[in-house]
This record gives C-alpha cells, structure tokens and sequence, in this order.
C-alpha cells in the first residue's frame, strides 16, 4: 500500500507489507515442517506394520500350542519334539482319519501354510519335549531391522529376520 505524504513540499512514498525475502523464509520453514510431519506418517506406518506382524505372530503361535493340546497322544509319542520350518506332504485329516503321527504332520503343513501366507517369508519350528516344555518360534523377514539378526533368533538365522518365541507346557 502507498502513501503520499507531504514534508517540506516532497512527496514520500512508504511502502508496508511482505518482501520477497520474508515470503521465500515462511516458504522454507513451512517446507521444513511439512517434510518433518511426512517423515512421522512414515515412521507410525513402519512401527504398525510391525505390530502387525507381531500380532499375527502372536496369534500363529497360540495355534500351534491349540494343535498340540488337541493332539496330546502326539506329543506324548514325541511328535512335535523337532517340528521343523518346511512344509510336508501331508494326508488331509479333516477328509480321512488319521493316527496321531500323522496329524502331527498335517498340524506342521497347516501352520506353516498359513505361517508363509500372512508373514513374509513366514516360517515356524516347535522343539523341546514334554518333560522340558516346547519352544514355539516363528521367523519373518522384516526389511527394517538394518542388516542386523533378531538376537531371539538362533545361530545361523539370516539378517531382517525377526523372531518371535514362546514357551509352552501342554
């Protein structure tokens, strides 16, 4: 906005309102504030996902102490001592019956079935016996861990791989 003033017959001329300068500053700030808000939504949204996984972890686990409770002439004979993280040929028990060995195997297909299918590169082992109790592990890749090992894990497993173990007594 200009005014004329009069002083001493010249003509002064004031300007008032922002400068280039004041306006590429506020930009700047604004800028810095907005990327600092981006870089939050992306944390919050990494951290969810792990509790996501976590979560489901959680859950695969309790199937696996639920199948080994259901099967307890199986885990008496020993047969979830060393379950390992493949997953086996197996008979379908729900369309034929099946000895306790047997649905000890197909307890293994399913859950790790389901472990690949709602965890990346998702994969369950259960060891121990019924004297000591059982470990319960399951194992995901997750890309944010940096290169380092889940110190959950054990020996020999790969780097962004999370661990998740639990002790059970059926």
């Amino acid at each position: 906005m200009l005014r004329n003033h009069s002083a001493n017959g010249k003509t002064l001329k004031n300007q008032s309102g922002f400068s280039m300068i004041e306006v590429l500053v506020t930009v700047l700030i604004l800028s810095f504030g907005l990327l600092g808000m981006a870089n939050l939504i992306t944390a919050g949204m990494r951290a969810n996902t792990t509790a996501q996984y976590r979560s489901i972890a959680t859950q695969q686990t309790l199937d696996m102490a639920d199948r080994m409770r259901a099967n307890l002439a199986g885990v008496r004979a020993g047969s979830y001592d060393a379950i390992a993280a493949d997953i086996p040929v197996a008979n379908d028990c729900f369309a034929a019956e099946c000895d306790f060995g047997q649905m000890a195997t197909y307890d293994q297909a399913q859950w790790n079935t389901i472990n690949a299918a709602v965890l990346p590169n998702g994969a369950g082992t259960v060891a121990g016996d019924l004297a000591n109790g059982f470990l319960i592990t399951l194992m995901w890749a997750e890309k944010d861990m940096g290169g380092i090992v889940d110190p959950a894990c054990l020996d020999g497993t790969p780097a962004d791989t999370r661990c998740f173990v639990t002790r059970i007594s059926p």
